[in-house]
């Protein structure tokens, strides 16, 4: 909603576009931070109730943004919206898990709730945007008000009373960051980010400048990414329903390659976009098994820590956004566009190798029991 209509917020309280960049920064960092705090100090709540109030806050602060009559207003609602945000995407996570009777229907719920963000990335951005144009941007967050409300309708009826807790003090929580395997998994969730992001950060610039497409085929080729995107997170809940992290490995392995041929195939303006759609889909599939493996170890031996847990692949995948931006930026500045190819294949090669460590971890701790 605001990324899409930051000229416009802008100018409706005066300010540079510059100067209201600082919307988007004040969410992600409230995002970040906010979220295992409240994780950890909601611990002892019914998730059920803790679910509904978050969706409580994110309606108040979405509604605060739909009619702020001033810039620190309608920061302080971002900042209301942003430090729910996080959790209540966690929350579902456990909920699903909890709810799930098999490992296939574990999987799936989990992979439905990352397909069912990136649909919202692919449709909620354009779509806010046209609001916007076609009435006021205020009219967008009134739209998502709308939806908060049906959200908590449906919420209110398929979530049941009863969720599983396990109340624990914060020391109990954070034990479970001793544990070797989540720590690999922390580092395995900041490089699949930074593979991603390592050039996605700058995907506008190598479809239009690099590859040459015009804006209107940009729009196209970015809705063609997206729905690859969707449909990547519905094979990811399918190989993380069996043992996915192992299953994940050919894919980086193939997603090495490809990178290493990054370079080469921006000098034609198809064979790059080929390259472009094949790293979408194949970076997409890790969210499920990776979340998937973390609530398995931590349910076994943290089930204290579940919600906690399941705030990491999102916490530490922003992480790696952030870093792989930076280096992608300082390698644009040496290199040029094409060579940001090299900054995703670091990242890649790195989680790779953390893959298969935890792959022969847990082959290893299987045989043993």
């Amino acid at each position: 909603m605001v990324v899409g209509n930051l000229s416009l917020i802008a100018h409706t309280y005066h300010q540079t576009l510059s100067q209201s960049a600082s919307i988007v920064s004040v969410f992600a960092w409230t995002y970040a931070i906010a979220t295992p705090l409240l994780a950890l100090s909601t611990n002892r709540f019914n998730k059920r109730s803790l679910f509904l109030t978050l969706l409580a806050v994110f309606l108040a602060g979405t509604l605060l943004s739909a009619f702020a009559p001033s810039l620190p207003i309608f920061l302080f609602s971002r900042v209301m919206t942003a430090s729910v945000a996080g959790l209540m995407e966690s929350l579902m996570s456990v909920i699903a898990y909890q709810l799930a009777t098999t490992d296939q229907q574990r999987s799936m719920l989990v992979a439905w709730i990352y397909t069912g963000l990136s649909i919202a990335s692919v449709v909620g951005n354009p779509l806010g945007t046209f609001i916007a144009n076609l009435w006021r941007w205020q009219d967008a967050f009134i739209m998502v008000a709308i939806i908060t409300v049906l959200a908590t309708v449906v919420a209110t009826n398929l979530i049941p009373k009863d969720l599983v807790n396990e109340p624990a003090s914060f020391k109990e929580q954070l034990v479970l960051f001793s544990d070797r395997r989540i720590q690999l998994a922390i580092v395995f969730a900041i490089c699949s980010a930074g593979m991603i992001f390592g050039y996605y950060t700058y995907i506008r610039s190598l479809i239009h400048q690099t590859l040459g497409f015009s804006l209107t085929a940009l729009s196209l080729v970015l809705l063609l990414l997206g729905v690859l995107d969707v449909l990547a997170n519905q094979l990811s809940g399918r190989l993380a329903a069996k043992n996915g992290m192992k299953r994940l490995r050919p894919f980086y392995v193939l997603d090495l390659v490809l990178l290493a041929l990054f370079q080469f195939s921006m000098q034609n303006a198809w064979t790059g976009l080929l390259l472009l759609c094949a790293l979408v889909f194949f970076f997409a599939l890790f969210g499920s098994p990776i979340q998937i493996f973390v609530l398995d170890a931590v349910n076994h031996y943290y089930p204290q820590a579940t919600t906690l847990a399941s705030t990491l692949n999102a916490i530490f995948y922003n992480v790696g956004v952030a870093v792989s931006s930076f280096t992608a930026a300082q390698t644009l500045k040496v290199a040029g566009l094409p060579a940001l190819g090299w900054n995703s294949l670091a990242y890649c090669a790195v989680a790779l190798l953390v893959l298969v460590t935890l792959v022969r971890m847990t082959d290893r701790e299987a045989m043993k029991g």
